[in-house]
């Protein structure tokens, strides 16, 4: 399930070219694949969030890891650009997840969004910080609704632009080499741009987002492509991003640049990860270019699907060998939240959430951080 575009990356300004090292790229078929239930959830084991709350005071900062105060919205929005590449139209049909106002609790989410339609936002607690979403080769913006909406209830407008020509509707499987090359030389391109149309609307007083949205506030994250697509945008030397993760990158396209990150930083892998091993981004984490926080969230037995809805068993083992899909979420949006809530929302009451001490004793994670003085 690993496609390999022959080049090195060379992050450059506003684009990455590509001339000698294999950079790993995921087909990604989650959409179209059956789900596997994994092994269960161990009723009698504490989850994280029980277990960090339970060991220190967080001066009444909320859980991470459950639901936030805000309904959750949704709603798509299509922007176009031409392409960096060709100069042909790229079309996106992006979908947003926002804080919505307290009525939409009483609406019925859409079960494929995870989200009220059309719900207005809340007139509270905004303007909103935003975190932007890639989605992986092959995949969709949909690919990961448990994480999307979680933030969006946390009190993030989230961000999901699909990358035309390597979406599940344009390729199944993904292994045309040019395309590929393509998309990788769009995508940053394609996040800033719907980023930068986002703040538009929030200057348009005819517009759902009219107000609602804190340009001086984004995060970026992606999974797989996606989140190389976040180790690109991150080692720019200018970025609109306060701080980005990446889930199961192929990190090591980036590895040995100039410089890894001029942001805060936190990688997720899994043990189990054969489509983009972990190998790499421990290697990226390690690296001594990095002069920001970074932090490295492992889970042992997680696979390459952990971090979309389903797991797919055509790309990882899902049965009983596996870290529970509920668990891996839980842990996603656990150490997600507490990180954006920290560099992007700037409230440091959650930094105590990030602290590796207090991540001890759980088999299916292991957590390290490294916090320059």
């Amino acid at each position: 399930m690993i496609i390999a575009i022959s080049g090195e990356a060379d992050v450059l300004g506003a684009h990455t070219y590509t001339s000698g090292l294999a950079v790993a790229v995921l087909l990604l078929s989650s959409a179209l694949l059956p789900a596997c239930s994994g092994s269960g959830t161990d009723a009698s084991s504490p989850t994280v969030s029980q277990a960090v709350s339970a060991s220190t005071p967080l001066a009444k900062a909320s859980d991470p890891g459950a639901p936030g105060p805000y309904p959750v919205g949704v709603t798509e929005i299509t922007f176009q650009r031409a392409s960096t590449t060709t100069g042909e139209p790229r079309v996106f049909k992006t979908v947003v997840w926002y804080p919505a106002a307290a009525g939409a609790a009483n609406g019925s989410p859409d079960a494929t969004y995870k989200g009220v339609t059309d719900a207005e936002p809340s007139p509270d607690g905004g303007p909103f910080p935003i975190i932007m979403f890639s989605h992986g080769s092959g995949g969709t913006p949909l690919q990961s609704t448990f994480y999307t909406s979680h933030l969006a209830s946390q009190g993030f407008v989230v961000v999901a632009p699909p990358h035309p020509g390597n979406t599940i509707n344009d390729c199944l499987p993904c292994v045309d080499m040019q395309a590929l090359a393509d998309s990788l030389l769009n995508r940053p391109d394609d996040i800033t741009f719907v980023l930068d149309s986002m703040l538009k609307l929030n200057d348009d007083a005819s517009s759902l987002f009219y107000g609602a949205l804190d340009g001086t506030r984004v995060g970026m994250s992606g999974h797989s492509f996606g989140g190389l697509t976040t180790l690109q945008l991150a080692g720019r030397e200018t970025t609109p991003f306060a701080a980005a993760l990446a889930m199961a990158p192929p990190a090591a396209a980036v590895v040995g640049g100039r410089n890894p990150s001029n942001i805060p930083i936190m990688l997720m892998g899994g043990g189990e990860d054969t489509t983009c091993p972990l190998g790499p981004q421990e290697a990226y984490f390690n690296s001594p270019n990095g002069t920001e926080p970074r932090f490295l969230v492992v889970f042992p037995r997680g696979g390459h699907t952990a971090y979309t809805d389903p797991c797919v068993p055509l790309i990882d083992a899902c049965g009983s060998t596996a870290i529970d899909q509920d668990k891996a979420h839980e842990l996603i949006d656990f150490y997600a939240t507490a990180f954006f809530k920290t560099y992007v929302a700037g409230d440091e009451r959650y930094a105590a959430y990030l602290d590796p001490k207090l991540a001890t004793g759980d088999a299916d994670l292991q957590y390290e951080e490294h916090v320059p003085n």
